[in-house]
């Protein structure tokens, strides 16, 4: 079934707003920041946007009520109070990007403060799904929960009343009261008078005596629940929108994610678009986290004034948004680390290649090698298509840079090729045979020379019949002819008594992978780019580390040159 929702708003100009573009979650949005940032500025602007009189596709008259009897719009009265001397005809220009539920398409519009009778108004203008008069609301149903719901208990005029749908589902009103306050109440109570509310309370204590928190819990429910009416009445329902301003107002912390967590679901039920803002540092770090991992369906929009004008800051961490508008800097910590994240390769040379590589680079701290396990590539590939955690997430896979066609146009995460382009057991027999008897190399105390290394190396040569001063490995492997697997060929020559003898080595001089390293910079530094890139969003989408504490703890590169 199509629905409205509300896709952008780019203000142009309104109060302390200038050229700010807001862009809305399908469930959640949660505008935060700063004292005078304009965040409940931009609610009366989304608010203004609709009315719900008429369906215009089928030009009938609506008259649904809410469940304590309030219509599906507010007033503008409601949400801005016009400053005759600032708020003139046009001093607002917001631009207007949604999806229409009625045409089932994209439309737009314009918000412009225009002369209406005495003073200036809010004015949808250019609507585009309008025939005729186009300065028209679009059709959908709003509910509002302003400040004022927050007026003192104490001070109210405050009497019962029994709402009728309340009546015939007050257990469904004091189930999901409970589930936000994780309270145990078996009662529910209606209130008018100075505004309407209900709320749910025990025996011991009855309406008059709740706190202002299970009071704003009672209508943030009720709200939900008169959508849930209006779906139920409406054969043509598009789904609602609910904004709530300072929606943490009077609840504690377990209350404000369990009320983050209770709007997400009922959004999905009741085809629901909830705006709320929020000082809340609770709410705002969860509805971030949550924004990072389902980017569509949840958005914290935060304005800061830091910088001069208000602006969206996109893309900021959690770190730097409780850093702002909490006016401190980002410290990482005393004590602060990161997770050791487990990279896995396919045999044992790889270990030892990727060691070399590692040798004495800072990001090797955050590394936990897993040399005693081995997978063939496409086992680890089945590992990560089926999404186990482990490899599809927390940790890393060093794969032979041969393995460059399997994972070509895929979008593995967490997997990274080793330099070159043969198995590191070839890549180094190749490195080695191409090196010149008189060079340095071969003048260790170990006397590891050059016909020591070939005498160690000899069915390789003589299976894939090499000789002359220099080997192409790839070219002689394609070429060849005989029954011997090239790779176990391989392997049993890197696995032989003195070429371990040399492998095993720390010092550069002897060690063939850190000699290998050090005259092969830009491959060696074109890697550990690519696995700093890969460490780095392991640690932020397979640990939840923030990107800020990430460049806090400074996961640094040193160059091989």
């Amino acid at each position: 079934m199509p629905k409205t929702q509300l896709k952008k708003l780019v203000i142009e100009k309104f109060r302390a707003l200038n050229n700010v573009e807001v862009e809305f979650g399908d469930h959640i949005t949660v505008v935060c920041g700063k004292n005078g940032t304009s965040k409940s500025s931009i609610l009366g602007i989304a608010a203004q946007i609709f009315s719900f009189e008429r369906n215009y596709a089928k030009d009938e008259a609506l008259s649904f009520r809410q469940i304590a009897d309030g219509s599906f719009k507010s007033q503008y009265s409601e949400h801005f109070r016009i400053s005759e001397k600032f708020d003139v005809p046009g001093s607002m220009t917001v631009n207007i990007e949604l999806h229409d539920g009625y045409t089932d398409n994209a439309a737009t519009a314009k918000l412009e403060l225009m002369k209406r009778g005495n003073s200036p108004r809010p004015v949808v203008r250019n609507n585009s799904t309008a025939t005729g008069n186009s300065s028209r609301n679009f059709t959908h149903p709003v509910i509002f929960l302003s400040l004022k719901r927050l007026f003192p208990i104490a001070a109210r005029d405050y009497e019962v009343s029994d709402f009728d749908y309340l009546k015939k589902h007050k257990q469904e009103f004091i189930k999901l009261t409970n589930e936000l306050l994780n309270r145990s109440a078996s009662h529910a109570t209606g209130t008018n008078g100075t505004l309407s509310s209900a709320v749910a309370h025990g025996e011991n204590y009855n309406h008059e005596s709740v706190s202002a928190g299970e009071d704003n819990a009672g209508q943030i429910i009720l709200a939900l629940m008169s959508f849930r009416k209006l779906k139920e009445e409406y054969p043509d329902y598009k789904g609602g929108l609910l904004l709530i301003d300072e929606a943490d107002a009077g609840l504690f912390p377990t209350a404000q994610v369990n009320l983050l967590k209770m709007l997400d679901r009922e959004c999905k039920n009741l085809n629901l678009q909830i705006v709320m803002t929020s000082h809340s540092p609770v709410l705002i770090e969860y509805a971030f986290e949550q924004s990072q991992q389902f980017r569509r369906r949840c958005k914290t929009v935060y304005l800061s004034n830091t910088y001069g004008n208000v602006q969206v800051m996109q893309d900021w961490s959690w770190a730097q948004i409780s850093a702002d508008i909490n006016t401190k800097t980002i410290v990482a910590a005393s004590g602060t680390t990161l997770p050791s994240i487990n990279v896995y390769f396919e045999d044992k040379e790889a270990a030892d290649f990727f060691a070399a590589l590692m040798s004495r680079q800072p990001i090797k701290k955050f590394t936990n090698p897993m040399q005693g396990i081995t997978l063939g590539c496409s086992n680890y590939l089945q590992l990560i298509q089926k999404k186990i955690p482990e490899f599809a997430q927390k940790s890393i896979v060093c794969l032979d840079a041969d393995q460059a066609e399997p994972i070509k146009g895929k979008n593995f995460k967490t997997v990274v090729l080793l330099p070159g382009i043969l198995p590191p057991d070839q890549l180094v027999f190749e490195y080695l045979y191409n090196l010149p008897a008189d060079h340095e190399f071969w003048k260790n105390d170990m006397q590891f020379t050059r016909n020591v290394f070939t005498n160690a190396a000899r069915e390789v040569i003589n299976e894939f019949e090499i000789n002359g001063d220099a080997a192409n490995v790839r070219e002689r492997i394609a070429t060849y002819q005989g029954d011997n697997k090239p790779r176990e060929v391989f392997k049993r020559f890197y696995k032989g008594e003195d070429f371990q003898k040399l492998v095993s080595s720390g010092a550069k001089p002897y060690n063939p992978w850190k000699h290998w390293v050090e005259n092969n910079p830009v491959a060696s530094n074109d890697f550990l780019e690519k696995f700093k890139s890969t460490i780095q969003g392991v640690m932020k989408n397979g640990y939840a580390v923030d990107v800020a504490k990430l460049a806090a703890l400074e996961i640094k590169l040193k160059k091989v040159s």
